[in-house]
């Protein structure tokens, strides 16, 4: 359910802007060298005003990265500038050759169950977050519940993973979601497995997509950050049958999921607005 106010959801939800950095190396040795000021790199992000929270990552071949979360854009440009010089490669931010991008949250998102400050409860909005083109001619986006809650076709575990395109470097994205559902328990998340990973199969071979990691948080919280080219990218992805139904099933009862949050992520000089909010199946993991 779309709302402003995510006092109540996990710090990532509650973040309005971020920073994702990484550095690619030629050697696996000289990767392994780096790892000390990737470390100092994310100290000092961590030690600074503002800072909510971060994922270090690696991802093939040979490159190192941070994805920073920060309470507000002012605080995260407080960190960028006060770094210390001798890490000024991993945060080369524009130029030709990026090492990483400066995205900040849309105004309103998605929150559901315990995490959704309104009143607590469970459901998905009636629409679908507007492409551009909808933006642009001022026309209603389809309905979130048009299509059947049951598994779309080609969804099913048996079907085989498509094969992953050629790694991008984060620089690429423009635009990124971070979600999480608070799942009951071990059931729910056996139950979650049949749709989740077809669904991800299906997400790295579309049009813009960048990269994906997710986290973990005890007992029972998956979350999911991913990244693309540009925020129509990540809508398409929004509005793939399979992860239509996996957000219906979620959020149908309090049976497999209790809470749920939702955040999109833009780059403020791109052209795509940032004032139309997400949605229950606009991104979410």
């Amino acid at each position: 359910m779309r709302s402003t106010d995510f006092s109540l959801a996990p710090p990532q939800g509650r973040a309005r802007a971020m920073v994702v950095v990484e550095r690619s190396f030629d050697t696996a040795t000289d990767a392994r060298r780096a790892r000390g000021a990737r470390r100092d790199l994310a100290t000092h992000f961590a030690d600074s005003p503002g800072f909510l929270w971060q994922k270090n990552y690696g991802r093939s071949p040979r490159a190192l990265g941070i994805a920073s979360y920060f309470s507000t854009r002012d605080a995260l440009d407080h960190a960028l500038v006060t770094a210390p010089a001798r890490l000024e490669p991993w945060l080369r931010l524009g130029g030709t050759h990026p090492t990483g991008r400066v995205l900040e949250a849309e105004p309103s998102g998605y929150t559901n169950g315990v995490w959704r400050a309104e009143d607590g409860r469970m459901g998905h909005i009636e629409h679908f977050t507007p492409t551009s083109v909808e933006a642009g001619r001022g026309t209603e986006p389809p309905r979130v519940d048009a299509a059947s809650t049951e598994r779309p076709a080609g969804q099913g575990p048996s079907k085989p993973r498509p094969s992953k395109r050629e790694s991008r470097p984060i620089a690429d994205a423009h635009a990124m979601f971070v979600g999480a559902t608070k799942y009951t328990g071990p059931s729910a998340l056996i139950a979650l497995a049949r749709i989740y990973y077809p669904m991800i199969a299906r997400m790295v071979t579309m049009r813009g997509y960048v990269w994906f990691t997710t986290y973990y948080e005890f007992p029972f919280t998956l979350g999911t950050l991913a990244f693309f080219e540009r925020r129509d990218d990540l809508l398409a992805f929004a509005r793939m049958p399979g992860h239509r139904h996996l957000m219906q099933w979620i959020t149908k009862d309090t049976r497999n999921g209790t809470a749920g949050y939702i955040r999109l992520h833009g780059d403020p000089e791109a052209t795509a607005p940032l004032d139309a909010s997400a949605d229950a199946t606009g991104s979410g993991s």
